[in-house]
């Protein structure tokens, strides 16, 4: 992918399904018990730790490149 909105193409669908499944089970009235269990909450820790904390990693990444390549061109 080469630019900016290639990215914002892939990664906006994947956000809103999120989004909505976030939505749609937090509001029903009654959780599935498969929810409550502790494996499930140990691994939605883990999930929701990799991908926020991988996004605030790359996110760094590029914007110390990003930042590196400014100077250079100063």
């Amino acid at each position: 992918m080469s630019s900016e909105f290639d990215w914002f193409m892939v990664t906006m669908p994947i956000f809103a399904i999120v989004v909505y499944l976030i939505v749609m089970i937090g509001s029903m009235e009654k959780q599935p018990k498969f929810l409550e269990s502790e494996g499930v909450k140990k691994l939605t820790g883990l999930v929701f730790v990799g991908l926020f904390g991988g996004g605030i990693l790359i996110s760094l990444y590029y914007m110390i490149l990003r930042f590196i390549d400014l100077l250079a061109n100063y």
